[in-house]
């Protein structure tokens, strides 16, 4: 062999190999929402069920429980399914201490967020419906006595909140831990014409 076969020999085997890396590159591509179905809104159910908040696992360097999370936040879940009722988050809130609200869809994306400055008289009250439901409830209403809570419309009937509270020090932690507790995350059963 001279030269050139060996060299044409070479660049067939680099382009045979760079072949099959593709073609298991996509497959695993297409493979991979088969192998992993589980879902956000999947993950989370497991931990807890819709109307109920369930406090996260402390993450750590080595086993982070949700990647990216700040280690000075305590975190709960509140998943819900607006098929079963609306959803009620009601928190009673201290001064100078940081209590956040996201609201997400069940594939994670966030369609609304608050904190504790939204408070009114030291309370946060959410209703989280259908615009259906939304209807109803408006139709409800007392014209005298308006409600004052806070109603979002949600993108899709399933998804979850993450209510945190900050804990600058190790030592704040199990206070942090009492503020997402004393979150209340009910179903709320809306009337039916």
């Amino acid at each position: 062999m001279n030269r050139i076969d060996r060299a044409l020999a070479a660049i067939l085997w680099v382009l045979s190999v760079l072949a099959i890396a593709g073609i298991t590159h996509i497959v695993a591509i297409f493979a991979l929402p088969e192998v992993e179905a589980k879902d956000t809104y999947s993950r989370i159910a497991e931990l807890s069920k819709p109307g109920q908040a369930a406090v996260l696992p402390q993450s750590s360097p080595d086993k982070p429980f949700v990647p990216f999370v700040d280690p000075a936040m305590v975190q709960s879940i509140c998943p819900f399914d607006l098929s079963e009722g609306g959803l009620r988050v009601h928190a009673d809130v201290e001064a100078e201490s940081l209590l956040t609200f996201s609201f997400r869809t069940s594939a994670g994306q966030v369609f609304y967020s608050m904190s504790d400055l939204a408070a009114q008289q030291g309370k946060i009250d959410v209703v989280v419906l259908t615009p259906a439901q939304l209807e109803i409830a408006e139709a409800n209403d007392d014209e005298d006595d308006p409600s004052q809570d806070l109603r979002l419309i949600a993108p899709e009937t399933k998804g979850f909140v993450i209510i945190s509270a900050l804990a600058a020090y190790q030592s704040e932690r199990a206070e942090a831990e009492e503020r997402v507790k004393s979150v209340a995350c009910t179903v709320e059963q809306t009337a039916q014409d």
